[in-house]
């Protein structure tokens, strides 16, 4: 899953009483409680209006049509195979380089610059991540290490099963729910209470039953190519480069960032954040830099290696490019810059695609690979582009041929390439962390999920760009002196079997690029800003309008998934919130009924996102619903037992199957996370909502003919137009406190 975690507006709760919207006469005090957020000049609800309709004429098309749809196999989900696959462990290579890193284990081996007797210093969850890291050692924050993280529990199984039956009520009739709930009960009575006996077991081994056993069936053993399928992408806000200096330039600071940050984790300065009283677990830091994902048949391995270069990808060429020296002292801003222009104007023509390779599947992978490194010399060019510290692709500009759609290519040009002819083989999508840059602008991340979920490439992003707005940085110090100079990596002549590997490489990268849909968009109606000042969460608000928009644009409810970060706990990862309810039912009905009135929907509104609110919380604090499951399914997988009938009810499978996989990622900057979606029948949909407008991408295949990434996006905007409408006449007199919020993006985009 590309997951990652839940920002602060679930984190603190908002008021959770619902305002008496029946009385008009609300006295001032109860009026002032209700402006917790934006407190400004009061609106007429018409300008709202006039903004909605504005924005809304500005669409150049209503709905696009569906392409012919293509004969092919739906792509498989993610999922573990039935081979056998090793936990993930560490071991040491060169005294630098470690094998298989996972945060999972008890020894943690990848905590390398952990100080067990630093002092305990925490950071408030709701501070923005910009705020807390600054660039300069005075202004660096005291040494941090999180303290007391907690292990991860087994919940009673009855307690789990009551919240399952709960999550799929909405999705069956009375007459089937009655039978889900039979196989529910009979599944809690028999063969369910011995594997939950077995996991409880399990538990007391570790402090993590979950981690290892979750990355290894969702990551290590997935046999899909990682392109689109598994790996998310992080992108910056669009930059203004005039000339090849300025491409160059910007890459250099990128890259300086980069390795400032690791720095910082390496001397523990990386902020704890908390969440109700408790550290969080940092340890998915320290996964991203070094870290590689080696193919190999039925069961991929992590490497990961402390190196001190990088590798500069430009026109299918590979480049070693050291930045730092025998002391470790980074090479600054002006020499990355100067070493950057040089590979660039070198006038090479293009290598090999042998970054083609890597988009395959992991089985065809791994075959390729084993041929490729059969020559020492290939063997020795692959081995420096897994221990780098990250990849850096200085990619062909690509055109933008339609207004308004900068964002989605650049999300496709970070996911997949764009294809043969674009960018696609100037990848290597192994590296846990590529950084991409385009001379046209464009420039963000590549994130391979297994080692980490993309929170710690997000917060590098907000770091490297809170710092480059100083024309000044990197360049305090004077040159650097090096040994070790950049020079080109190549790989020796090809034999016949690449050739074939690459020919079904090519097919499958372009079917991925082909049948991709992508729409991302910002809606700039009102954002944070105006939910917050209604006492609700902007996450739950934004979760139950893509209920809405799915349930007016599909005529049901979704399987909806939000993911949510479990790192109170050691070595945590991720835990699924089901937001599908009867309240979202209830909300959704309400809001395409045309008798109920005002009121019942903002009552319904409310409840929807309490509940959501709930079980956000109970996610984060390890008492959701389907880790546990897959837990049990792991017990009966590890002890040779016959998997029972409940995993293949149709109420497990039905409510398992996500059409909408979401997730939150908050900045401040003009960025977004994309994923590829769940199956062919459903979206990926990630957004970032920020004080004046939330940022949007959604993603679907182009294999349904009702599905569509850019239907749902605009299906989602209508959704918020209303329920932003239906909060201004809260108040009878058109002032509430939602009114004023709107001023707050008066004047901007």
């Amino acid at each position: 899953m590309r997951a990652v975690f839940v920002g602060e507006s679930i984190l603190r709760k908002c008021p959770g009483n619902v305002r008496n919207y029946s009385n008009k006469n609300k006295s001032n005090e109860s009026s002032n409680d209700q402006k917790a957020v934006c407190k400004v000049h009061q609106i007429e609800e018409r300008r709202f209006v006039k903004r909605i309709f504005n924005y809304f004429k500005t669409w150049t098309e209503q709905f696009e049509p569906m392409p012919v749809p293509t004969p092919a196999a739906t792509p498989a989900p993610l999922g573990a195979d039935g081979n056998s696959c090793e936990s993930p462990k560490i071991t040491i290579l060169n005294n630098q380089c470690t094998t298989n890193p996972s945060s999972c284990l008890t020894t943690n081996p990848l905590h390398i610059a952990t100080i067990p007797n630093s002092p305990e210093v925490s950071v408030d969850m709701t501070q923005s991540r910009d705020s807390m890291i600054k660039p300069k050692a005075e202004t660096l924050p005291s040494q941090q290490v999180p303290m007391n993280l907690l292990s991860y529990p087994v919940v009673p199984l009855e307690e789990t099963l009551q919240r399952y039956l709960h999550s799929i009520r909405p999705l069956f009739k009375d007459q089937a729910y009655l039978k889900e709930q039979k196989q529910t009960l009979e599944f809690l009575n028999n063969k369910g209470a011995q594997l939950q006996k077995l996991l409880e077991e399990a538990a007391k081994r570790d402090n993590n039953w979950l981690s290892d056993r979750w990355i290894t069936a969702k990551y290590l053993r997935y046999r899909g190519p990682l392109t689109v399928f598994s790996s998310p992408c992080i992108a910056f806000p669009k930059q203004d480069f005039r000339n090849v200096i300025d491409f160059v330039h910007f890459t250099a600071q990128v890259i300086f960032g980069m390795c400032e940050f690791k720095t910082l984790l390496e001397n523990d300065r990386i902020p704890v954040y908390r969440m109700d009283g408790r550290d969080l677990d940092n340890g998915q830091y320290r996964n991203v830099f070094g870290t590689v994902r080696k193919p190999k048949r039925s069961c991929d391995i992590l490497e990961q290696c402390n190196s001190d270069y990088v590798i500069i990808i430009h026109k299918n060429n590979f480049h070693k490019l050291p930045v730092y020296n025998a002391e470790r002292r980074m090479l600054n801003i002006n020499q990355l810059r100067n070493e950057l222009l040089k590979i660039v104007q070198s006038n090479q023509s293009k290598g090999p695609e042998i970054g083609l390779l890597t988009h395959d599947t992991r089985d065809n992978w791994a075959d390729a690979y084993v041929s490729l490194c059969r020559q020492e010399n290939n063997s020795s060019v692959v081995q420096c582009i897994e221990q780098s510290l990250f990849t850096v692709s200085l990619d062909e500009s690509v055109t933008v041929h339609r207004r308004g759609q900068e964002r989605s290519v650049l999300a496709g040009q970070l996911l997949h390439g764009g294809g043969l002819d674009a960018n696609s083989a100037n990848r290597w999508m192994d590296k846990t962390l590529q950084l991409i840059v385009n001379p046209n602008g464009m420039a963000g991340f590549c994130l391979e999920h297994a080692p980490a979920d993309p929170q710690p490439a997000a917060t590098i992003m907000d770091y490297v760009q809170s710092n480059i707005i100083n024309p000044e940085y990197g360049n305090d110090s004077g040159p650097v002196e090096i040994f070790d100079k950049p020079h080109p990596l190549y790989f020796s002549e090809l034999d016949e079997s690449i050739d074939l590997w690459l020919g079904a490489a090519r097919r499958n990268i372009n079917k991925i690029c082909s049948r991709l849909k992508l729409e991302v968009f910002k809606f700039p109606c009102y954002g944070k800003c105006l939910i917050k000042s209604q006492g609700l969460s902007p996450d739950s608000f934004i979760q139950m309008a893509l209920q809405l928009a799915f349930y007016r644009l599909h005529g049901e409810l979704p399987a909806q998934y939000e993911s949510a970060h479990l790192r109170i706990f050691k070595c945590g990862r991720t835990e699924a919130i089901r937001s599908t309810s009867d309240e979202s039912l209830a909300f959704v009905r309400a809001m395409t009924s045309e008798t109920a009135s005002l009121k019942d929907r903002l009552v319904a509104l409310q409840n929807a996102v309490d509940w959501h609110q709930e079980q956000a919380r109970l996610a984060m604090q390890g008492h959701a619903v389907d880790r546990h499951l897959f837990g049990l399914k792991q017990m009966a997988r590890e002890h040779a037992m016959p998997l029972p009938e409940f995993f293949c009810s149709q109420g497990y499978v039905k409510s398992s199957n996500f059409r909408v996989l979401s997730s939150q990622v908050a900045s401040p900057h003009d960025g977004f996370m994309a994923f590829g979606p769940p199956t062919a029948e459903g979206y990926g949909c990630c957004y970032n909502p920020r004080e004046n407008d939330v940022i949007f991408a959604i993603a679907s295949w182009r294999l349904k003919p009702k599905i569509c990434a850019t239907r749902y996006g605009k299906a989602i905007e209508l959704a918020l137009a209303e329920m932003g409408q239906l909060m201004l006449e809260a108040d009878a007199d058109g002032r509430s406190a939602a009114a004023d919020a709107f001023d707050c993006t008066e004047g901007k985009e």
